[in-house]
């Protein structure tokens, strides 16, 4: 979870607050707390007024790459990082940014060209970067340990204008090891590809399982886990080698909902595990490396399904373990 369909940024701070893991969460109503928009503006020439416009001069370009010096959101594009923070000490906390591959993606300067380059990459990569310190400098002084969650929903897009050639001096492994080396060492990493993650291979090299352990955060509801007999080696190494997985099994969507919230959750898990020992991914692993949650943000959920799935939270742990216990 980390968008939330609430109309007002001070409602959610309660029932986010009593959850097992509390996090920043994003109010889509809000302009200002866009995917794109709100880590964007804290470069000077970006126009927030337009769709993502962003020229970079030579002097603005320098600057950013050459300096190591934290950024962190303001209050107005990214209110739950100061309501949350109230004198309250969290234990463990999670907060998520866009990674540069999906700002590079989205961005375009004033003639309508993206700013997908090798060079221009850098600049969003050094921008990510100079934020999650920020974030971590910030948030530190209220927790104990900080889960940095980096989304990416252009991955997809962006590997496949490289494999086309568009993207000159851009390698698709260069990307994976910059997104990772934004993470700051104090940090759990957590990594969020909302596309269709099965297929996110490449000449046998799966880049959630192929790179630095992490927790990948999967979306179920659309994507089932059925993979092959390779992928699902893989899988099993990351989780070996100290990965975990973040189980999107609840809708995010209000009319996806037949059910119960505990009904759909363990109907979607009992499919999810079914299919994931028939593919070959040892369940004794996804038991010791694995937790619950959303397909993706509940941006498009009503403020009702979107306080009711935290409120149910508290009994996800107890299904999950029942149902993969009946799946053995």
């Amino acid at each position: 979870m980390g968008s939330l369909g609430e109309p007002n940024p001070s409602i959610p701070v309660d029932y986010v607050k009593k959850l097992n893991l509390p996090y920043s969460y994003s109010i889509t109503a809000l302009r200002e707390e866009d995917m794109i928009r709100q880590f964007a503006v804290l470069v000077e020439e970006f126009e927030e007024k337009g769709n993502f416009v962003l020229d970079v001069d030579i002097h603005t370009y320098r600057e950013m790459v050459s300096n190591d010096g934290p950024l962190m959101l303001d209050k107005e594009h990214g209110h739950s990082h100061y309501l949350m923070m109230d004198g309250t000490m969290y234990p463990i906390f999670k907060t998520q940014q866009t990674a540069p591959a999906t700002m590079c993606y989205t961005i375009r300067d004033s003639s309508g060209k993206q700013h997908i380059t090798q060079n221009m990459f850098y600049f969003f990569h050094r921008l990510m970067k100079r934020i999650a310190i920020g974030q971590v400098e910030y948030l530190s002084k209220f927790c104990d340990s900080l889960i940095l969650c980096q989304d990416d929903p252009s991955l997809g897009h962006v590997f496949e204008m490289i494999n086309q050639g568009l993207v000159p001096g851009l390698t698709l492994k260069e990307i994976i090891n910059k997104t990772d080396s934004v993470y700051p060492k104090s940090v759990i990493p957590a990594f969020h590809y909302c596309d269709d993650w099965r297929i996110l291979n490449f000449d046998g090299w799966y880049p959630l399982w192929e790179s630095k352990p992490k927790l990948a955060h999967i979306d179920l509801v659309r994507y089932p886990p059925e993979v092959k007999q390779e992928q699902a080696k893989k899988m099993n190494e990351f989780m070996k080698h100290g990965g975990g997985l973040a189980l999107g099994a609840l809708p995010n969507v209000d009319n996806s909902y037949s059910k119960s919230i505990l009904e759909t959750l363990s109907i979607n898990l009992k499919q999810s595990f079914r299919l994931l020992k028939e593919s070959g991914v040892d369940l004794d692993l996804v038991e010791r490396n694995t937790m619950v949650s959303t397909q993706c943000g509940l941006s498009g959920a009503s403020p009702e399904l979107s306080r009711k799935i935290h409120e149910e939270s508290s009994k996800f742990q107890e299904i999950f373990l029942q149902t993969l216990e009946s799946s053995r």
